[in-house]
C-alpha cells in the first residue's frame, strides 16, 4: 500500500510539472480590430492599446469616447461630447464645444480659392489690437505639411444665433492641402476657452487620416 502511495505521489508531481510547462509554452494571442466609421470607442484610463484608435496616438484624453467621422477625403476621431450640428451647404461638419470659459464653434469644410486666400479671409474677420499680428506655423497632418493660424482680437462675424462683434475672442485655423480643394478647420470662441482647449484641438487635428 505504501508503494502505491509513493507511485501515485510521483505521478501527480509529474502531471503538475507537465501542466505548468504546457501553460508557459502558449502565449496569449491578441486580436486587432478594425474600427468602422461611426463606431463609438470608449478609451479607459491607462489604456495604451493602439487597436482602439485609427491613429497611433490621438491624445484626445483617457476615459473619453470618440466617433470616427468620415468626410470628403479625410476622417477624424471626434469626441462624443462635442455637440454635432445639423448638416449645411456651408460646411461638411460643425460642432459646438462647451467649456466653463464659454462655448466654441468648430467647422470643417473644403473651400475653393486656395489656402492663402482663406487664411486672409479669417484674419479679416478680426479687429486686432494695435501691434498684434496673426501667428502662423507649419504642422504635419498625417504626413502632409499644413498651415496653422492663430488670430486674437474682436471677432466681427456671427456665431450661430449670436451676431458680432465678440470682444476678446480667438481663432485657431488649420488648412490642409488636398485635391481638388484644401480642407479647412476653423475653431473660434472666447479667448480663455480657446486657450484652454488648444492642446486638445491640436490632438484632434493630429487624429486626421487622409484618404491617400
Amino acid at each position: 500500500m505504501s508503494g502505491m502511495s509513493s507511485s501515485c505521489g510521483l505521478l501527480l508531481i509529474g502531471c503538475s510539472a507537465l501542466s505548468l510547462s504546457t501553460g508557459c509554452a502558449e502565449a496569449p494571442v491578441s486580436e486587432v480590430r478594425v474600427r468602422s466609421a461611426g463606431e463609438v470607442v470608449v478609451r479607459k484610463a491607462g489604456d495604451d492599446s493602439k487597436s482602439s484608435s485609427s491613429s497611433s496616438d490621438d491624445g484626445l484624453g483617457s476615459g473619453t469616447a470618440s466617433r470616427v467621422k468620415q468626410l470628403m477625403g479625410i476622417r477624424f476621431d471626434v469626441p462624443a461630447s462635442w455637440d454635432e450640428q445639423p448638416e449645411s451647404e456651408f460646411y461638411e461638419a460643425k460642432y459646438m464645444i462647451g467649456s466653463e470659459s464659454g462655448e466654441m464653434m468648430l467647422t470643417l469644410t473644403t473651400m475653393g480659392g486656395g489656402i492663402e486666400a482663406n487664411l486672409e479671409r479669417w484674419v479679416g474677420q478680426f479687429q486686432q489690437s494695435p501691434g498684434s499680428r496673426p501667428r502662423r506655423e507649419t504642422l504635419r497632418v498625417d504626413g502632409t505639411s499644413s498651415e496653422w493660424l492663430d488670430v486674437r482680437g474682436t471677432f466681427g462675424s456671427r456665431v450661430g444665433s449670436r451676431p458680432g462683434p465678440h470682444e476678446d475672442w480667438r481663432l485657431l485655423g488649420v488648412a490642409i492641402p488636398m485635391r481638388p480643394r484644401p480642407f479647412l478647420l476653423k475653431l473660434v470662441g472666447p479667448r480663455a476657452a480657446v486657450s484652454e482647449f488648444e492642446d486638445e484641438f491640436r490632438s484632434f487635428v493630429r487624429s486626421a487620416q487622409l484618404d491617400h
